[in-house]
């Protein structure tokens, strides 16, 4: 049983998606002012707190908790950084404009022979899916549908995905494991 993967559905279970939150530092060393991301950590801003999705292990493998707001104390590079730290909103890019708060409603996720969370696909309501690839070298990779289809053709190989999602009584996963 894929415990990340479960502990975000858990997470997520009775709960709506407002945002997705992306940290960085505000770069004012130049003529015109920039955000630089930084997304070795990402939050998924829920209707009552945040969920932290982190790249852990050498950014081998996705990791999870959560918290009533967005903190990166023990994130050395946006902690120690001599820049000013500020979170960016995602959402309008990712689902689009004028949409209110999202329910999950499936949640894929690709694991190692060893059980770790490699990548992740929630699916919201409306059609949308967030994906996170906590592999990519900057940190956690964060897309939609078409980034998930791109990484199962590039390195899925022939793992297919757990999948999960909301049930009446908790969350449930699909029989055999796979779907999605």
């Amino acid at each position: 049983m894929n415990s990340v993967a479960r502990q975000v559905a858990g997470l997520l279970d009775g709960r709506r998606v407002r945002d997705v939150l992306v940290p960085g530092w505000i770069d004012r060393d130049e003529q015109i002012v920039e955000f630089r991301p930084q997304p070795l950590v990402v939050w998924l801003r829920l209707d009552l707190g945040v969920v932290r999705l982190s790249a852990e292990e050498q950014f081998g493998s996705l990791g999870v908790r959560s918290g009533s707001t967005p903190d990166w104390s023990d994130v050395p590079l946006l902690a120690e950084s001599e820049y000013e730290i500020a979170l960016a909103s995602w959402s309008e890019q990712l689902f689009g404009d004028g949409r209110g708060d999202l329910a999950w409603t499936g949640l894929r996720s690709y694991e190692t022979d060893d059980g770790h969370t490699t990548v992740m696909a929630l699916d919201l309501e409306g059609d949308h899916t967030l994906f996170v690839d906590p592999t990519w070298t900057f940190g956690i990779r964060v897309g939609n549908a078409a980034d998930e289809r791109t990484w199962v053709e590039l390195y899925g190989g022939d793992r297919a995905p757990r999948a999960w999602w909301p049930a009446a009584s908790g969350v449930a996963q699909r029989p055999g494991g796979a779907g999605g």
